[in-house]
């Protein structure tokens, strides 16, 4: 019964949005146009008629002037229908615009801060309209955000004024059958300025449910002229006819009869409506004026083609602006890192040039010296226009300076070393390497939920150590899905004992130290091991940190043999041909062997390389970007909004197995 209810609702809510698609008047061809028209019931208002129909009074006014005079019973009042439809959904707007508030699905590692950052607003703006999100927010959670625009902007917006004005952007949610030229037709604005401040959609990606910025009213229009017809009453005269008439007026007899139906024949003192065409000026948008649905879809692609598709030849230039520090006799070695990154780089090119004869590899490298005003008179260079990529520092203010000459100039920029920094929300060419900590933590717990499930979970906590930040977070996700778990404290170390008694027969479980430092593996590992081989009657594993592909040569054995998982940005296996063979010309080029660091920087600098140089032989639209996974980085990289840069949300999960064996799984 409740299937046939809702079967019913739809049916009816879909009778009533046909019937607002259309007036419930009668339709009269007169000119070659079609028209409605209403006859003006006793005690009707323009106000009524106008409120009944859903247009306004300056609607009616406009195709029947006499009525700003007044109206009588029996007045017809016209209207054409190809308006009629432009006036409706006007109305709409005006009815959605309003609103102060809009709807956003929370997304797959999203966080309120970086919710917030997108939509330009705090995330106590958020709170006030979202109390309950002060606890977390989750995946296909539903947040009002705040329309950060004045009623007055919005109503200013709905009247449809024509002045370049640079109007308050708002947020708008595609609706199913929209379609760009609708979006920008139905808010006065033009296709390019739409995909310029929604580089994220393309006329292959325009979905519905997607939130987009508009900015109502932001271009200039041009002039046009304009066919209309106008209906004037005439009062009939002893002799008039309907022919003497016709040529008075300049109309044809077919159309005065017309626009008077039911007068057959003309009677003295009588009201005669005159369909009087007349050429008016209007403002229209030159980018759509003359479209039609054939021509959309070329022009579309046009646009999108001029704004995304970079100059196309057979170069491509990349700069790296990073600390080298030459001005030094002795560097330091966070300098001498960015100079590893550097070779590892021009590695790349020689990788990427081999297999691609049909393109140049220009490089461009620059000291900056840790020093912002240099790198202003750097950008200031003329030949740093024509870069297509620009690698930036870890500098969280210079990764800024640059980010924004990046966008302004149409150029990638590439921030490979800072771990925190959040430009990528507002600069639409950022791209960044390092997976930003929720990305993580949400593949986290996917992964914990396909690969443990059925498993009790099992912290070891040692109040001397600091608790990562993602425990917290996993307890949380463990209580939604109710899943159990206890607490061991460990004061000096772990006893195998402590550890056997919380296990039951016949379960299974995750062990989880709360700090990722070699010291609670040095105080736990041993009990941990000892428990595995005696206790044959429970299954017993180990997830730890991102922190431990540095442990792995000190512990490597210990993981093996206590089933280890853990997960992290990068990963290299020692016993890999790949990385062994990349050492070894390394060192044959530079005479020299990376330094110890996690990540490698000669590495990162080699599959940074490859995968930006792949990505610009593949063609210059960077929307196009594929997954990659090189010797020690992969990337999988993604916008967070339609106008926001992208960032990588490739994690690697590590699994020691008991076969001393290392598999490797990319998310």
């Amino acid at each position: 019964m409740r299937t046939k209810l809702m079967l019913l609702i739809s049916i009816v809510c879909g009778a009533v949005l046909l019937l607002q698609a259309q007036l419930p008047l009668p339709i009269r061809t007169i000119g070659g146009t079609q028209f409605y028209y209403h006859e003006v019931e006793k005690n009707e208002t323009l106000y009524s008629i106008a409120g009944k129909l859903g247009i306004t009074e300056n609607d009616i006014i406009k195709y029947n002037p006499g009525a700003a005079e007044g109206i009588e019973d029996g007045q017809y009042l016209f209207f054409p229908v190809s308006e009629f439809a432009s006036w409706r959904k006007r109305s709409s707007v005006k009815a959605s615009q309003t609103d102060t508030a809009f709807l956003h699905v929370v997304k797959k590692g999203e966080t309120l801060y970086g919710i917030a950052k997108n939509y330009g607003i705090t995330t106590s703006d958020i709170l006030k309209l979202n109390p309950d999100a002060n606890g977390g927010i989750k995946e296909g959670e539903t947040l009002q955000i705040p329309q950060m625009i004045s009623r007055k902007v919005v109503q200013d917006t709905v009247k449809m004024a024509v002045a370049s004005q640079d109007t308050t952007i708002v947020y708008v949610t595609i609706r199913p059958g929209d379609t760009m030229f609708s979006m920008a037709k139905r808010y006065n604005t033009s296709i390019d300025k739409l995909m310029e401040l929604n580089p994220g959609i393309s006329p292959q990606n325009f979905k519905s449910g997607e939130i987009i910025r508009i900015r109502p009213n932001y271009f200039t229009m041009v002039e046009a002229e304009k066919e209309t017809t106008e209906f004037h009453t005439y009062e009939i005269s002893r002799g008039d006819t309907y022919y003497s008439l016709a040529h008075r007026f300049n109309v044809s007899v077919d159309d005065l009869k017309a626009a008077n139906p039911g007068m057959k024949k003309l009677k003295r003192g009588k009201i005669l409506y005159i369909p009087v065409k007349k050429t008016e000026k209007v403002l229209v948008d030159p980018s759509m004026s003359d479209m039609n649905t054939g021509d959309e879809a070329r022009i579309i692609r046009e646009m999108y083609d001029s704004i995304h598709v970079f100059k196309d030849d057979n170069n491509i230039n990349v700069a790296l602006l990073l600390p080298f520090m030459l001005n030094q006799s002795h560097p330091t070695k966070q300098a001498q890192l960015y100079t590893e990154f550097y070779k590892g780089f021009l590695m790349a090119v020689d990788t990427i040039g081999l297999k691609n004869a049909s393109k140049n590899i220009n490089v461009y490298a620059f000291d900056t010296q840790d020093a912002s005003l240099r790198i202003d008179s750097i950008l200031k260079l003329p030949t740093m226009s024509g870069m297509d990529i620009i690698f930036t520092p870890d500098d969280s203010g210079q990764i800024e300076q640059i980010a924004r000459y990046g966008m302004e100039n149409k150029i990638v920029v590439v921030n490979s070393f800072s771990l925190k920094h959040d430009s990528y929300n507002n600069y639409s060419t950022l791209f960044q390497v390092n997976t930003p900590q929720s990305y993580m933590q949400a593949k986290l717990f996917d992964f914990f939920d396909e690969t443990f499930y059925g498993y009790e979970v099992v912290f070891l906590d040692m109040p001397t150590e600091e608790e990562k930040d993602m425990i917290g977070e996993l307890k949380a996700h463990l209580d939604v899905k109710k899943i159990p778990y206890t607490t061991i404290d460990i004061t000096t170390s772990l006893q195998a004992d402590t550890l056997s008694c919380a296990l039951k027969p016949g379960r299974r479980y995750v062990i989880v130290p709360t700090s990722s430092g070699r010291n609670i593996l040095i105080k736990s590992l041993d009990a941990i091991k000892n428990v595995k081989l005696d206790r044959y009657d429970v299954n017993l594993c180990l997830l730890g940190h991102p922190e431990w592909t540095t442990y792995t040569a000190e512990f490597g054995a210990d993981f093996n043999q206590v089933d280890t998982y853990f997960y992290s940005r990068f990963f290299t296996k020692h016993d890999d041909r790949g990385i062994h063979n990349f050492d070894e010309k390394y060192h044959r080029w530079y005479g020299e062997y990376m330094i110890y660091a996690a990540p490698k920087f000669g590495l990162l600098g080699y599959d940074a390389g490859c995968y930006f140089l792949k990505l610009f032989m593949q063609g210059k639209d960077y929307n196009n970007n594929f997954n990659y996974t090189g010797l020690q980085n992969s990337f999988d990289f993604a916008r967070t909004s339609n106008w926001s840069g992208f960032v990588n949300k490739s994690v690697y999960f590590m699994h020691f197995t008991v076969f001393n064996t290392i598999e490797t799984i990319v998310k």
